[in-house]
Formats: structure tokens, sequence, C-alpha cells
């Protein structure tokens, strides 16, 4: 590995490692439940990794194609259990979410399930915009399953304001 590889590898793995801080920390604050949020997020990596493949050539093998399924569907997996694993309650007549102790552990095996698909991936040979692609839209997925869970938990408790009227500049209610 030439230094300017290696400090390139460096640069990618602060990036993730202080995105990964930053989406941990906002899961475990309790917080207001925002639909816009809860759909907005999902939605804004599921393009962005759309438009990383969409760039990307069409050809792709079969280990390939696996990975990138698999990879998808543990990214679905994740997401749904994940979103049984938040505390959903209402104060002061708002729907409030927060992550728990198995949030962080749900995290974590999605985290080690993923690893092997970067360090093994029989497409590693193709194009970084490919990969950043595929793992955009697994996350993408991902948050989409982890917020149904959320919404439909939060659709059963007690509140005076519907989860879809909270206010969205307001950090507390």
């Amino acid at each position: 590995m030439s230094p300017d590889q290696f400090g390139s590898l460096a640069v990618n793995v602060g990036i993730y490692v202080a995105l990964i801080a930053f989406v941990l920390y906002r899961q475990m604050r309790a917080q207001p439940l925002r639909v816009r949020r809860l759909v907005l997020f999902p939605a804004g990596l599921g393009l962005i990794g759309l438009q990383q493949l969409a760039r990307q050539p069409l050809a792709m093998d079969v280990g390939g194609a696996a990975v990138f399924v698999a990879g998808i569907v543990i990214g679905l997996a994740a997401g749904l259990w994940r979103g049984t694993t938040f505390r959903v309650w209402a104060d002061a007549g708002y729907a409030m979410v927060k992550g728990t102790a198995m949030t962080l552990v749900a995290w974590a095996v999605l985290m080690g399930m993923r690893l092997p698909f970067a360090l093994f991936d029989p497409s590693s040979h193709h194009p970084q915009g490919l990969v950043v692609g595929e793992l955009l839209l697994a996350l993408a997925i991902s948050f989409a399953g982890q917020n149904a869970v959320v919404w439909a938990h939060a659709k059963r408790i007690h509140v005076d304001r519907p989860p879809s009227f909270i206010p969205s500049g307001s950090s507390r209610p």
C-alpha cells in the first residue's frame, strides 16, 4: 500500500468513524418523533446511493450481485430489528423516542455483519462509487425499516399531538 493510498484510507476511516459516532449519538438521545426526519433521511441516503450506483458500469458478476442483494437484505433485517429496540413514549403530548442499550447491540451486529463484505467482497475490484452506492442504499433501507417500526410503535401510544404535527424546528416540545 502506497503512502497516498494509506492516507486516503485513513481519511475514509476517519469520516466513517465520525459519521457512525454522530448517528449513534443522535439515536441515543431522547427527542420528539418527527415524521419528516423518519422519511427524509432514509430517502436522501437512498437517492445518493442510487445516484452513485447510476454512475457505475452496469456489468456485475454473479458474486457481486449476490453480495449486493445480501447487503440490502441484511440492512433491512437489521433495521427492522433495531426499530424494535427503541423506547417510544408520550411526553407533554408528544411522541418521544430514544435508543436503548439493545439499539447499540443491534448496530454492533450490523457492523459486524457488514465488515466481512468490506474485507472479502468479491466485487472489491469494482469502482469505489459502486461500493459506496451499495453501502448508502443498504443503510437507507436499514433506516427505513427501523423508522417504520418506530413509527408503528408511536402510533400505538396516546399523544395529544400526532407525530406528524411536531414542529420541525424545536428540539423539545
